[in-house]
């Protein structure tokens, strides 16, 4: 019989090593997208879907600024706005498609408003009017750039990050030298948000509907006070500080016309006039009722 012999061929092990680079080059190419590129691009995502979280606050907060007004000589209208929210985002579609989700709620207990003055006969407090004004939040649950918190409170847009909190759009609070500069008069529309506290986690767009609900006032600009101490008990009180500090000097008022004082849980605004000069408060206090729908 003849003899069979076997050749030794190497051109299957060149295609096999040419797969496994290939595969190996893939897979690093991969790894340093997920690494070095991904949370860059998924930071810039989700701080975009922050700036989209603020206009939509900013939104929430005109909506509100309208109803006030458009309410304020119409005690019986039931005008309401939806505002949509969007509360998930920040997804890179294909290499990173996943969102970041946040927490849209309302903290009915979390804001107060003492206002105490004297005239030359009496003494006022307001007691329990301005309690429980409440705040609407959102709180987002990033996975690379920073959380940050958006609060609408007492009409005030705030920005609120770690411990610090910034006023990203003024509430309808003002301090005005009036009757030519003889006497001082504050000017505060506070906004009530009562109800159980409430939260819904979402990483889609969630509404906000807002329906007027009444209009109470406390005080007429007929009133004339010596002195006026406006306490607020806030959860960014660092937001408030700054805000009174800004009114009082855009006023023109002096030391001995105005203190603002702060601690960790409440601002004092302090408004005092000088021989001859009146306080005058113009307050009233409208109150929304908020709730959640998912789209």
């Amino acid at each position: 019989m003849s003899e069979r012999t076997f050749e030794r061929s190497e051109a299957a092990v060149s295609t096999v090593v040419s797969a496994v680079l290939m595969l190996g080059i893939i897979v690093a190419v991969f790894t340093v997208i997920h690494v070095s590129y991904i949370p860059e691009w998924r930071t810039g995502a989700e701080q975009s879907h922050m700036a989209d979280v603020y206009y939509d606050m900013s939104v929430l907060k005109s909506n509100i600024d309208i109803l006030s007004v458009a309410n304020a000589n119409v005690p019986a209208s039931i005008m309401s706005f939806s505002t949509p929210i969007r509360a998930g985002g920040g997804s890179i579609p294909i290499v990173s498609p996943g969102r970041s989700s946040g927490m849209l709620g309302v903290r009915p207990e979390s804001s107060d408003i003492r206002i105490t003055a004297n005239d030359t006969l009496l003494n006022y407090d307001s007691e329990s009017f301005l309690q429980d004004l409440g705040t609407v939040f959102y709180t987002s649950d990033n996975t690379y750039f920073v959380d940050q918190t958006y609060a609408y409170e007492n009409g005030a847009l705030i920005l609120a990050q770690n411990d610090l909190s910034i006023m990203k759009q003024s509430p309808s609070l003002a301090i005005r030298r009036t009757d030519n500069g003889t006497n001082i008069t504050i000017y505060i529309n506070a906004i009530q948000i009562p109800g159980a506290a409430r939260a819904i986690s979402s990483d889609s767009v969630e509404e906000v509907r807002t329906r007027y609900n009444s209009t109470a006032v406390l005080y007429g600009e007929e009133y004339l006070f010596t002195d006026l101490t406006l306490t607020m008990d806030t959860a960014y009180p660092s937001a408030w500080e700054e805000f009174f500090r800004r009114e009082t000097a855009s006023a023109g008022l002096t030391a001995g016309e105005c203190s603002v004082l702060s601690n960790t849980t409440s601002v004092i605004l302090r408004l005092e006039g000088a021989p001859g000069e009146d306080i005058k408060a113009n307050v009233r206090k409208s109150v929304f009722e908020v709730s959640f729908n998912h789209f």
